[in-house]
């Protein structure tokens, strides 16, 4: 039964979560899951299928007490719990939620000020990839100035994103939410540059790629390029500067530090950010209210 009830599961995170960035997600459920039964099975000998609010009361002192796991780690692992509830109650296996709001633990995120922004360090990167490679020094910029996910930024398709005349990007989100981002002149000479460039190799090849970036091995298959070739790349970059690593989603935090000290509220910067929850307290850095305020 419960491996039955393990195999419905999948199917269903299957439907739910069909982008490549959701599968990621969807592994981490099923793993979780796994885990959490797994954990019953051999404590107490119970093969479960459903549960009560006791076992996840059990299992979140087990995972405080025993294991040692960090609240970022358990609060991920109640969040997969959660999904696997909300399976049971769409499959009349359950009738109610056990997991309560509560369960969560309420984690303040570490200060950092602006100040602590490795700004120089961004604009050395960018200096650095506009000496050798087009696409590299594109992608850095729209990410940096456009305050874009990694994931957002390979799924752009060319014809059906990209407006350079109207100075618009579409972009298809978390969630899939769709927005819109401007493309300043920072953006505009860069993707300008690169798009010519991108083109004349597809023409030499005669062969056509939807991506907006592409890659020596995505330019011949008619894929996107891999996030890890973006993280790849920065590294490179990096250790040629004889910098500190600098993670893509750092560009993402000095966007929205730089919009907020030129005035952004916070329902702006949402907007921009495609984000749902407060993105004030969770991408802007302290340190820029002076600036703004003159």
């Amino acid at each position: 039964m419960e491996d039955d009830i393990l195999e419905k599961f999948e199917i269903y995170l299957d439907e739910k979560y069909t982008s490549d960035e959701e599968r990621n997600t969807q592994k981490a459920y099923l793993s979780d899951i796994k885990l959490f039964l797994k954990y019953f099975e051999d404590e107490f000998g119970e093969k479960l299928v459903s549960f009560s609010r006791g076992h996840i009361l059990e299992y979140k002192n087990y995972m405080l007490n025993k294991m040692n796991y960090k609240f970022s780690t358990i609060n991920r692992k109640l969040a997969s719990i959660s999904v696997y509830e909300d399976f049971l109650i769409e499959n009349n296996i359950k009738e109610s939620k056990d997991i309560k709001k509560r369960d969560s633990y309420k984690i303040d995120l570490p200060y950092i000020s602006a100040d602590m922004l490795p700004r120089k360090t961004i604009k050395k990167l960018r200096l650095e990839a506009s000496k050798w490679n087009k696409r590299d020094f594109a992608i850095i910029v729209l990410i940096d100035e456009a305050g874009l996910r990694v994931s957002e930024t390979i799924k752009i398709q060319l014809e059906r994103d990209v407006n350079l005349d109207m100075r618009r990007i579409t972009i298809f989100g978390k969630g899939r939410k769709v927005r819109e981002a401007f493309i300043n002149d920072e953006i505009y000479e860069a993707l300008d540059d690169y798009i010519k460039e991108r083109n004349e190799i597809l023409k030499e090849l005669n062969t056509t790629n939807k991506y907006l970036f592409i890659s020596n091995k995505s330019k011949k298959t008619g894929n996107h390029i891999h996030r890890s070739t973006v993280n790849k790349m920065l590294n490179k970059y990096i250790e040629k500067l004889n910098e500190i690593k600098l993670h893509p989603h750092t560009l993402r935090h000095d966007y929205a530090t730089t919009r907020y000290e030129e005035g952004y509220s916070d329902m702006r910067l949402k907007k921009s950010l495609g984000q749902t929850s407060n993105a004030v307290n969770r991408y802007v850095h302290p340190g820029g209210e002076d600036n703004r305020n003159n």
